[in-house]
């Protein structure tokens, strides 16, 4: 097949999108408003979309020497049976991962007899599962999870399970407590690595000016397409991109994030009750992560992106006016925003293990209150 000699900064998400999506190009061309032609491009380019990105979202665990490794008689000692957890991976990633497999054998070493449930939002490991990572609806493939999860025999007779989210699947998790919390079982604890909370302002920083893939995705983001029923259906990342120069656009066309960040100016009550119900919300923030941008979307901070200002959470309407649950739930000590050191998704086995040992284990436990981040760092 031969390319048109257009710019193909502005044309391949669009190929992308049409070989995958609908194969038909034309179908996208006639809602790719701005975008002035679609492309067909052989698969190898779709499979290299796939793997530029992928590296920078998967799960890399440091693991330490047996000296390191946190000793039996430091784990919780209980008889209890620990609750169930279920872990979201992000994008690009796949059920079964094997970094995400490492973090089961993590909690199962922290607690012991943890039964842990990797999602899948298509119902199968594998590629199937990884596209969808990238292409796909993201409130139909919650749906999806949100039933998977009530039909599991032992997470629907838990009393409760235990949550992770790994960057995107951080959001989607925290969308899963929102809107189905009331009838799929219900989240205790909830921890969210990386995560876009409150959005994306880029696809992420590109390695060069040359890598045409990243520098595609970042354009379609960037133009009015991105608001298209059609894109914001199809193309995961840009169901969680939040423009605050094109705001209006974003609150009438998000296909997710304004919903479950209760932006708009009818307010579901049911999402502030069901997030204010977890016992624990914990965001973690990796310090050097150059992949989600900005990065303290992932404690629901505002960045200007111009002047570097940021905005912490709790000068911000979303928890001032408590639109979502995040004010009430502090005030009873159930949020904590932590820092790791390191690049996204990157993680060391005794960070990891700290984690699981302080968040997870038996139902009827006691939490201690709100941990900040100087204090954790001085606990690892």
């Amino acid at each position: 097949m031969q390319l048109r000699q257009l710019p193909v900064l502005l044309s391949l998400p669009v190929a992308i999108l049409s070989f995958v999506v609908f194969p038909e190009a034309e179908v996208f061309q006639a809602h790719a408003e701005d975008l002035s032609l679609a492309l067909t491009l052989p698969v190898t380019k779709y499979v290299e979309f796939i793997e530029a990105v992928s590296p920078d979202q998967s799960i890399q665990i440091t693991r330490l020497s047996p000296t390191h490794v946190r000793a039996a008689e430091d784990v919780e000692d209980s008889d209890d049976q620990p609750l169930p957890v279920v872990i979201w991976h992000g994008l690009g990633d796949s059920a079964d991962n094997k970094g995400l497999k490492e973090v089961a054998e993590l909690i199962d070493e922290t607690h012991p007899g943890t039964y842990t449930y990797i999602i899948s939002a298509v119902g199968s490991a594998g590629s199937a599962d990884r596209q969808a990572s990238f292409f796909g609806n993201v409130t139909e493939q919650l749906d999806y999870v949100c039933h998977a999860l009530a039909e599991d025999n032992i997470l629907k007779t838990a009393p409760a399970i235990d949550a992770i989210g790994f960057s995107q699947g951080g959001q989607f998790m925290r969308g899963y407590v929102e809107r189905c919390g009331g009838w799929a079982p219900k989240v205790r604890s909830l921890i969210t690595f990386g995560s876009q909370h409150n959005g994306i302002a880029e696809f992420q920083k590109c390695k060069s000016s040359t890598d045409w893939v990243c520098q595609g995705a970042n354009a379609l983001l960037k133009s009015s397409t991105v608001w298209s029923d059609f894109v914001q259906s199809r193309l995961v990342p840009a169901q969680y991109y939040r423009d605050t120069g094109d705001y209006e656009n974003y609150l009438n066309h998000s296909n997710f994030l304004a919903d479950i960040n209760n932006e708009r100016k009818v307010k579901n009550a049911t999402y502030a009750k069901n997030i204010a119900a977890l016992e624990k919300f914990v965001m973690v923030v990796f310090d050097k992560d150059r992949t989600v941008i900005p990065k303290e979307s992932g404690w629901f901070a505002e960045v200007n992106l111009t002047s570097d200002s940021v905005t912490p959470l709790k000068d911000r309407p979303i928890y001032k006016e408590d639109w979502i649950g995040l004010r009430k739930l502090d005030e009873k000590g159930g949020l904590d925003f932590l820092s790791l050191a390191g690049e996204h998704m990157h993680f060391s086995e005794k960070d990891l293990k700290a984690l699981f040992g302080r968040y997870f284990g038996p139902a009827g436990r006691k939490f201690e209150g709100p941990v900040g981040e100087e204090e954790w760092k001085l606990e690892l």
